[in-house]
């Protein structure tokens, strides 16, 4: 047993304990007696004193009273704990305690109020609809120093109130948080990394996030009916390249102040929602757009705030939205850094790059902005930049910097006789010419290039995989349509087209509509969340099993009637893997397009953004300029013919190739097929 640890060293920490601040309460709680557990104590007597500690946690927590210290010595606890008492649980340290509740529902499930919780690593809840590494179902509890990963959700708070998680990090989980019908939360110090969602909020209201990270999220911080929140000191940088940063939708009264939203796919998304304050931020390289509006989102403030360097638009407003934007730097955008299209902006006292102004044309200095003079008003401006304008901070503060460990690759279960013991059978290692005697470091032996490892390919041989020349997976799940007759499973003829195109470049696609163990029609919905298509990832692609086998391997693709965007690449748990078509979207957008001819169009784009053709890849991928017949973007990427070029993104179902003249570029020699299992979204050079 550990018995190195004397209570000389567990006295501050209780101490530290005994009040728990809260942004609207503070709870006092009793010092109590102190409790030990010990997973090392396997033969007992277990008494819970230092020299008898309990070897289970729940053990500690029902031998407890109100107000005692639960201490939990380092080790991987292997149990679903339930805290029914208001009491201190804590670590010895975050990253050596681990509960591990093995494929459970809930690895911690808090039930009682005045609750700390302190200083462990959880991880493996279920995939189920409601798992989660903690449920908190209680107030006035704080959660710190704790590190979740592996599980659906890191944290459900549910309907309570008056919490505090602080300097947690959450990696690698279906969801960070999720606040559902929650108030006067808060979260501080806390990094969240390769989830579908960083933190989702819905009809939660009067929280508060602090000085917290978000990078490499499907979405980092999704809001849906909220209201009355404050973004400080925050941080949300390099998550997708599709969306990826701050999404609002139904919401109102946000203030966003003194944070940094670099290089995602929309710095922040706004749908629906109204009295939203953004000042003094940094909107920096985000590939889409810095700030999107659209669906009558009223009363939006940016003051103060540097938006600059993003690789398509600055702020881009639709749908009889309305912007004030004023006091700030709106410099060097590659197409627009203001785009009005049936809305309104008053944009005044800004600095355009220039003491000119705006431009309104490809050629000049300055900005150049959408030519719409009822629509924007954008005089006087600035004659030089302002100083003070952006965030006020730089990206090396301590709360950044947080270590995100790996995850461990799992386990496939592989068939017959291994005798070298290197995880792949003999009868697979004698097929491809391998000795079935002398071990071989399959796991990391990838001949073809093709992103799956021998072990990999040894379980995809039941579906004709070569390790010898690369093979790419897609599983395609459908709804049946509202709207239209027939389903929208695509059509046969049109799949062994996709599929000659790509054996014309050395590469089997696996297309699986059913015939390969996955691939089958899901329910419909009117129109799907982005938080239901995580669901559906998780129900129909990974069965709800955090460890099915398919991940990593397939790729993944849901055709419905309507989604949240018309069509386009999610994290549907911790990478680039996934891709959203709605069809009869499309088919209203496009209605001179046959509709089986729209879905495998925006099928075959959207797996090019999972195989790493990105908006930093080539000026011509995701350039909506191109669309405008004779603009200079059209002239300057008509030679790019890709289905990653949008005009020619349902004309053809091949990428480029990289031969035809000027503005062209090779898509199929720069695919990177290990991107949609290893999706890092920083930015790189074009």
């Amino acid at each position: 047993m550990k018995r190195t640890l004397v209570l000389a060293s567990i006295v501050p920490l209780l101490l530290s304990s005994v009040v728990i601040s809260n942004s609207a309460s503070q709870i006092t709680l009793s010092l109590g007696e102190v409790i030990y557990v010990d997973d090392d104590n396997i033969a007992g007597p277990w008494d819970g004193t230092l020299d008898h500690p309990f070897h289970d946690i729940q053990d500690g927590i029902d031998a407890a009273s109100n107000g005692d210290t639960v201490y939990v010595f380092n080790g991987t606890y292997y149990e679903s704990v339930c805290i029914n008492k208001s009491l201190s649980l804590v670590g010895e340290s975050v990253k050596s305690t681990l509960i591990d509740s093995y494929g459970q529902s809930t690895v911690v499930h808090i039930v009682s109020h005045n609750v700390l919780f302190d200083s462990f690593t959880l991880q493996n809840s279920s995939g189920c609809q409601n798992a989660s590494g903690i449920l908190l179902e209680a107030n006035t509890t704080e959660i710190k120093n704790c590190l979740i990963q592996k599980t659906k959700t890191g944290i459900v708070v549910n309907h309570h109130m008056l919490n505090t998680i602080n300097n947690c990090t959450f990696h690698h989980n279906g969801q960070g948080i999720f606040f559902n019908v929650t108030m006067y939360n808060s979260i501080g110090g806390c990094c969240f990394a390769y989830n579908a969602l960083g933190f989702y909020s819905k009809d939660s209201h009067y929280h508060s996030l602090q000085y917290s990270y978000w990078y490499a999220n499907g979405i980092a911080c999704y809001l849906n009916s909220s209201h009355y929140y404050t973004f400080t000191h925050c941080n949300m940088s390099d998550n997708s390249d599709n969306h990826g940063g701050l999404f609002l939708q139904n919401c109102s009264e946000i203030t966003i102040k003194d944070s940094n939203f670099y290089h995602n796919g929309m710095g922040i998304h706004l749908e629906n929602s109204h009295h939203i304050t953004i000042s003094h931020c940094s909107l920096l390289c985000n590939t889409h757009f810095a700030l999107y509006s659209k669906q009558y989102s009223q009363d939006i403030q940016l003051h103060f705030c540097d938006i600059a360097h993003n690789l398509r638009y600055g702020v881009y407003l639709t749908e009889q939205s309305d912007c004030t934007l004023r006091y700030c730097n709106v410099v060097d955008t590659y197409l627009l850094g203001l785009s009005v299209d049936n809305a309104r902006c008053t944009a005044v006292h800004n600095w355009w790059g220039s003491p000119l102004g705006p431009r309104f044309f490809t050629l000049g200095q300055g900005t150049r902005i959408s030519l719409r003079p009822l629509l924007i008003r954008y005089f006087p401006w600035n004659l030089i930049p302002f100083l003070d304008a952006g965030s006020t901070w730089q990206d090396n503060e301590v709360y950044l910097e947080k270590e995100v460990p790996p995850i461990l690759p799992k386990t496939l279960e592989l068939s017959g006789l291994d005798s070298d013991h290197d995880a792949v059978p003999d009868w697979w290692e004698e097929k491809w010419q391998y000795d079935a005697n002398s071990w071989d470091d399959h796991e990391h032996l990838d001949p073809d290039g093709d992103g799956l490892h021998n072990i990999e390919e040894c379980y995809t041989d039941q579906w004709g995989s070569n390790p010898f020349q690369k093979d790419l997976f897609l599983e395609i799940d459908w709804t049946h349509s509202s709207y239209n007759a027939a389903s929208d499973k695509p059509s046969v003829e049109l799949l062994l087209e996709l599929s000659a195109i790509f054996e014309s470049h050395g590469i089997t696609l696996h297309i699986d509509t059913g015939e390969l163990g996955g691939g089958e029609q899901i329910p419909a919905m009117d129109r799907f969340s982005f938080a239901q298509l995580r669901d559906i990832y998780w129900s129909y692609f990974l069965h709800n099993d955090i460890d099915h086998p398919r991940k990593g391997i397939f790729h993944y693709a849901i055709i419905c009637d309507y989604g949240p965007d018309v069509n386009f690449p999610f994290v549907g748990w911790d990478h680039l893997d996934s891709a959203l078509i709605s069809a009869q979207w499309l088919e209203d957008l496009l209605p001179t397009y046959a509709r089986d001819r729209l879905i495998v169009g925006a099928l075959v784009h959207q797996l090019g953004s999972s195989l790493g053709l990105l908006v930093d890849t080539h000026g011509g991928n995701d350039n909506l300029e191109t669309l405008k017949p004779f603009s200079f973007q059209w002239f300057r990427y008509f030679n790019y013919r890709s289905c990653m070029n949008y005009y020619y993104k349902y004309r053809l179902f091949s990428y480029s190739d990289g031969t035809h003249g000027c503005g062209d570029f090779d898509d199929w020699n720069h695919l990177n097929f290990s991107f949609f299992k290893q999706s890092y979204f920083t930015r790189s050079s074009s």
